[in-house]
Formats: C-alpha cells, sequence, structure tokens
C-alpha cells in the first residue's frame, strides 16, 4: 500500500497571508477619516477666526458715522464753503472731502469702470469670488511673490468696515476673517447698496473719499459731466492713489486709466474704439478753484468759527449742512459800495484808503445779513466788524443817555449844561476840554443835546449818573470791552467792537430786548437737525417749520436789557438826530431811520450806528494804526453816514417803510416843551414834542409864578 505524504499546514502561513489587509484598512480609514478630521479641524480654525465678528454687520451704522464733507451755505442755498472733515480713525488722523452719492445717481459709465478696475464679476459672485481667488493663486505661485490679489468689492468694504476686528496683519487670519464678513454682507444686503458705500468711501487721492469728492479734486466737475477717460482714472486710483496720483506722476496715472479702459472694452463696457480714442486724450485736471471767502467771506469766517468752537466734535467729523443768514446779493453789493467809498476817502491821503467795518442786521429776526470787515478779504482777514476794538466817541452817547433816563435823573426834557469844561490828568499833564464847535448854548434840552451831539452836556449826563450805572447798561447791552470809570467815558473814551456797539442800539430798537445775534440759522447733519434758531418771523420758512418754531420760541421772547419806555425814548431822541441833528442827511431816506454819529479825537474814527423799523446797522472807518487820521472834515457824518444810508437803502430795497418810533409801550405820555426851561410849553407858543414815560414828564408850565429857589449854589453848579 502506496503511502501518500500528508499535507501539513503551516500555521503561521495562513495567519501571514493576511497581512495586506492591515495597509488597506488604514488606508480606508484615513480615506474616510481625513475629510472628519480636517472638517472638524476647519470648524473649529473657522469658528476662531470668525471670533469678534458681528453676527449681522450693520452698513447703515458705520455710513452713518463715517466722516465726510461739511458744507457752508447761504439763506438763499448758494455754497459758501465745504470744509473737509479731520478726524482720528483705525486707519490714523484723516482730512479730506467725502460727498455720499445713492447708486441711483451714479452714472453708468463710472460703475462700470470701477467694476472693471475692482472687481469685474462683483454682480455674480456671493462675496467672495472663488475664480479670483484661484486665478490669484496660480498667478502668485507662477511668479514666485504676490503678484495678484482677489479680495472682492464686498470685501474691500468688510476691511474698511471693521479693521480692527479683522485686523491689519497680512496672514491667513486676516483674509478668512475678511471673507467671512463679505459673506455676510452679501446675504443681509443688495449688491447695489454694497457697492454705493464702497464708491462713497474708498480714498482716491487728493483727500478725496469717494468718487463724487474725487470727481471734484481733479476735474472739478460733478459725476455727471465726466467724460470716459476722467471716469477710467479716477477708477483705477482706487488700487495706488498714491502710486497713480495724477498730480504728482501723471506718466503712471495715465498708465492705469488705460489699463482700467482695457479692461472696460474686454469686459464689454465700452467698444474698443470708444476705448482707443479715450487713451489718445491727455489727462487734464483743473483743481478746484479756492471757493472759501468768495462769497460772503467774513460772514462764512464767522459761522465756521462758530461751529467749530460750540460743536468741536461734530465739526471735526463733518457732514453738517451749515446754513447761515448771509444774503450774497446784499453782501456782494456791500463790499462794492464799502470799496468805492473808502477809495473815494483816500485820495490825496498819503495814508492811503482808510479801512472800515459795516454790519447790516435785522433786528426783527436776529439775522445778521451782511458784514464786512475790511477793504479787502484777499488783502486782510482781519474782521474789523468783530475783532476791532475802537473808540466810538458820540455815538455811545444813546448807552449813556439810557442809563440816565432809566435811573430817573434825566428825562428827554431835562435842561443840561453847555459850558466849557476844564480838568486837569496829571496822568498825562494835559488838560481835558470836551466841546462841540465853536460856542456854548449854557443850557439845551437833552432831546437837543444829543440830536446836535453836543459834548459838555453828556458830561453833565455822566456827572449825574455815575459811570457805573451807565457801564452796567452797556454790559447789559451786550459791550464786553472794558469801559474805563473816568469822565471821558461820557464821550466814547473807551474803545468798543463795531458789531457789539450795533447789537447795542440793536436791542434799543427791540424796544430794550436783547438782540439775537444770529449767524447760524440752522445746523443740519442729514435729516437731523442739531441747531435751529430760525425766527418765526423769517419769510423764507415754510408754514410747518414757521409753526414748530413759534411752538419752540413761544416762551422766550428775548431778554428785557432795558425798560420798553426807556427804550422808546431814545429811539424817538435818536431819530431827532436824523431829522435835524448830525445825522439829518438820512432824513430823506424812505425809510424813516434814528442813529448817531460818533467821531474821535482828530478825526481818527468815524462812525455812524443806526436803524430803520427793521434793520440795524453799523459803520466804522478809520485806519489801523490810529497814528493815521481821516481828513479833517471827516467826522462820522460825513465818513461814515453816506456809506450806512447806501447800505441800508440797499438792505431794505422796495420793501413798505416802518414808522418810528412806533407804537409807545403802555406808560407813555408826550407833553409840549419848553426848549429853555424844559417845562411845558405856554398855550400857543412854540415847544417840542417829547415823551416821558408817565409820572416824569413836567408839570408846570412856562411864565408861571414860581416859588424863588433857595438853592441857588445848585442852580449855579447845574447851568
Amino acid at each position: 500500500m502506496i503511502r501518500h505524504p500528508r499535507h501539513v499546514r503551516i500555521g503561521n502561513r495562513r495567519r501571514g497571508g493576511l497581512w495586506w489587509r492591515i495597509p488597506l484598512v488604514l488606508v480606508l480609514w484615513i480615506l474616510l477619516a481625513a475629510p472628519i478630521v480636517v472638517g472638524v479641524v476647519a470648524v473649529i480654525t473657522l469658528r476662531d477666526y470668525a471670533a469678534g465678528l458681528p453676527a449681522t454687520p450693520n452698513l447703515e451704522a458705520w455710513e452713518a458715522a463715517a466722516p465726510r464733507t461739511s458744507v457752508i451755505v447761504a439763506a438763499d442755498g448758494t455754497l459758501l464753503a465745504e470744509q473737509p472733515f479731520a478726524v482720528d480713525t483705525a486707519h490714523g488722523h484723516e482730512v479730506g472731502h467725502r460727498i455720499p452719492v445713492t447708486y441711483g445717481d451714479l452714472p453708468r459709465r463710472m460703475i462700470e469702470a470701477v467694476l472693471a478696475a475692482e472687481d469685474v464679476r462683483f454682480f455674480h459672485h456671493g462675496g467672495v469670488d472663488a475664480q479670483a481667488v484661484l486665478r490669484a493663486a496660480w498667478d502668485n505661485y507662477r511668479a514666485g511673490r504676490v503678484v495678484s490679489g482677489a479680495s472682492t468689492i464686498t470685501q474691500q468694504v468688510a476691511r474698511n468696515l471693521l479693521p480692527k476686528q479683522i485686523g491689519y496683519e497680512r496672514s491667513l487670519r486676516r483674509k478668512v476673517r475678511e471673507a467671512l464678513l463679505a459673506r455676510k454682507l452679501d446675504a443681509r444686503y443688495s449688491k447695489q447698496r454694497i457697492f454705493e458705500v464702497y464708491v462713497n468711501h474708498v480714498f482716491l487721492g487728493a483727500g478725496a473719499y469717494g468718487v463724487a469728492a474725487a470727481a471734484r479734486a481733479y476735474f472739478d466737475r460733478p459725476l455727471a459731466h465726466l467724460d470716459l477717460g476722467q471716469t477710467a482714472l479716477i477708477a483705477g486710483l482706487a488700487q495706488a492713489p498714491g502710486r497713480a496720483d495724477p498730480y504728482k506722476n501723471p506718466d503712471a496715472a495715465r498708465a492705469r486709466r488705460d489699463e482700467v479702459l482695457e479692461r472696460m472694452a474686454r469686459a464689454g463696457f465700452v467698444t474698443r474704439a470708444e476705448a482707443d480714442a479715450a487713451m489718445r486724450q491727455p489727462i487734464e485736471l483743473s483743481p478746484p478753484p479756492l471757493r472759501y471767502g468768495t462769497v460772503a467771506p467774513w460772514l462764512t469766517e464767522r459761522a465756521r468759527r462758530e461751529i467749530e468752537e460750540s460743536m468741536p466734535d461734530d465739526y471735526a467729523r463733518g457732514g453738517l449742512a451749515i446754513e447761515t443768514a448771509a444774503q450774497p446779493v446784499l453782501q456782494a453789493e456791500a463790499e462794492r459800495l464799502a470799496r468805492a467809498h473808502v477809495t473815494k476817502l483816500g485820495k490825496g491821503d498819503d495814508a492811503g484808503p482808510p479801512e472800515l467795518a459795516a454790519i447790516i442786521w435785522d433786528h426783527q429776526t436776529g439775522y445778521l445779513q451782511a458784514t464786512v470787515g475790511g477793504r479787502s478779504w484777499g488783502d486782510s482777514r482781519f474782521d474789523r466788524a468783530t475783532q476791532a476794538c475802537r473808540q466810538p466817541g458820540s455815538a455811545f452817547k444813546p448807552i449813556l443817555y439810557g442809563a440816565a433816563i432809566e435811573k430817573g435823573v434825566i428825562t428827554a426834557g431835562t435842561p443840561l449844561r453847555d459850558a466849557p469844561i476844564t480838568e486837569y490828568d496829571p496822568d498825562t499833564g494835559v488838560y481835558w476840554k470836551p466841546r462841540s464847535g465853536h460856542r456854548f448854548r449854557g443850557a439845551v434840552l437833552a432831546q437837543d443835546a444829543l440830536a446836535l451831539s453836543l459834548n459838555p452836556p453828556a458830561v453833565d449826563v455822566l456827572d449825574r449818573v455815575g459811570a457805573k450805572p451807565v457801564a452796567a447798561l452797556a454790559r447789559r447791552l451786550g459791550i464786553t470791552t472794558k469801559l474805563a470809570d473816568v469822565r471821558p467815558m461820557a464821550l466814547g473814551a473807551s474803545c468798543v467792537i463795531p458789531l457789539e456797539l450795533a447789537g447795542a442800539i440793536g436791542a434799543i430798537a427791540r424796544g430794550g430786548r436783547a438782540l439775537p445775534r444770529t449767524t447760524v440759522v440752522r445746523v443740519r447733519r442729514g435729516d437731523r437737525v442739531l441747531v435751529d434758531r430760525a425766527s418765526p418771523l423769517d419769510p423764507s420758512l415754510d408754514p410747518a417749520r414757521r409753526l414748530d418754531r413759534v411752538a419752540a420760541t413761544a416762551c422766550d421772547p428775548g431778554r428785557q436789557v432795558l425798560d420798553p419806555r426807556t427804550a422808546f425814548i431814545l429811539t424817538a431822541m435818536m431819530r431827532d438826530v436824523v431829522l435835524r441833528g448830525t445825522g439829518h442827511s438820512a432824513r430823506t431816506m424812505d425809510h424813516p431811520a434814528a442813529g448817531k454819529t460818533g467821531t474821535t479825537n482828530d478825526n481818527t474814527d468815524a462812525w455812524f450806528v443806526g436803524f430803520t423799523g427793521r434793520l440795524v446797522a453799523a459803520v466804522w472807518v478809520g485806519h489801523d494804526d490810529p497814528a493815521h487820521t481821516l481828513g479833517p472834515r471827516d467826522e462820522g457824518a460825513r465818513a461814515a453816514l453816506p456809506l450806512w444810508r447806501a447800505l441800508v437803502e440797499t438792505a431794505e430795497g422796495d420793501r413798505a417803510p416802518r414808522p418810528l418810533p412806533g407804537q409807545p409801550p403802555p406808560g407813555m405820555v408826550q407833553a409840549r416843551v419848553d426848549r429853555e426851561t424844559g417845562l411845558l410849553a405856554a398855550p400857543g407858543g412854540s415847544g417840542l414834542e417829547l415823551w416821558f414815560a408817565q409820572g416824569t414828564e413836567p408839570t408846570e408850565q412856562v411864565g408861571a409864578a414860581h416859588d424863588v429857589p433857595t438853592n441857588l449854589g445848585r442852580v449855579t453848579r447845574e447851568f
């Protein structure tokens, strides 16, 4: 029997035959688990990168807080100035202009140029352009360095929206956070809204933020008036505003412009012929002219300074519409009249034409309508209307007489001493001898003394009332400069600011109520009103706003700084200055006027300050250096009053005249007074009709028997 060999199985070989399964399982596990791991890691990383990003970015809040250009406009809407913003932002200290526009106001060519320059697929991706990312990665790989970017317009908006949250470093983390925020923006806002924000905020050089500001900065024109080449140049600046600055690097600017035009042609936005034609055009820049100071310069500067000082944060941030009371047509005519007037005065004078200050002020509304601070804003920006302090001379006398009437020490019919005065000044070693003309009248009624601008009677008034009540009234009327407590105060020896003196006389015109000094009428930021000082009497207000202002001012009729009866008496006295006194050359005006002339020693300063039923105006004429005087005949009535009259007639125009002194307040009586004694005039005799506060009028009649005074010393002191 043949035995066959037995097959022996070796256990190790059987088990060893499965060795290939282990790497297979490992490979399968890696293939299956790796995506999960990568996904988990990616999620964790994305969550880390996304930490701190807002869930719903708020474009409205960001745009509302963004700095922008402020404008100062006149009462008729004329642009007086555009003021740049100046703020500290996340990008550093920024100074520039931003003029927001809506998407609907953007020209089609500007939209296409920006798309070609920055993100041609903007309207087709979801905030991040994957195709652009792959293309940029390949370009950068081939070049061995970063030569191409892939940021979309939405990503650029995201970067500007939250620069601190996204980060400033050049890293994957920043790019991811930027992309995440861009996706959120794209999900929440329309493409048009995102595009609008971008073109309003992108920096384009020359201090211009946004395409509208750039159009002004480079070509001084609105967007709608740009040609194709200009549009492409502005769109191309977003990438490199410094390197392609057309003012500094015209060749680089042209190359970038042509690149944008080429891209527009490739994208089908323009034809090849249109692009080639635009490339052949030279770059002709037209920087905007300096508008500041070309219209109503002194009022513009006053308005700017007022807002800068009272609202510094809002002013720096910008975006304000500052509406002023300036009347451009009136202002231009005032400047023309003023230049012609002082040029005529300066003929033959070695010192040349004098300087001047002129103010036109609506005392009904409180609106400062025009001011002239000198012969020329271009030659000197020193505002003599608001910054110069000059002796007013007799133009100060209404305040003096007002204090004495208010205190009850005189009336308009009080006889005053018009006699020689001699007083030695030990500080100067000079005798002070005030006089008026070449004769003295002995005694003169207060009304006549003011009308004729007599100096000794004014000193008599000061002696009676004292300096402190005069200074106190001046303060209440708005005079802030220091008033010396000396007898020459009566004659205007202490300097005043023209605007303040005009305001004081304006308060008299308003029946003793303080005159508002309204240069800025309203300040807005968008639809939000920050300041509104409009008067309900402003004829330009629409009915709804007028009603609002009536309600807002109903409880504030104006601070009473002078008794209404005293103000009325002063108005009547100053009306006599015009009718028969030193201001008589204004008596033929169609609009009744009241006022006061003023002249200082040697005709150094000449003044006229006065008012109609609607306006108060002031004119000062003199040289900046008081060592130079005006001509020997250039007193207030000749050197200041003619210009004052011309300005007021221009401002009043053909409006209906208003009577002066107008309707008396309660508690007033009128009496005919004898001009020699101040007593009631005899029946049928001559006399002067004067106004008195009830109870202060004379009760005795001239010619009646009187007791002989026992205090003869008092009589001699007074007369």
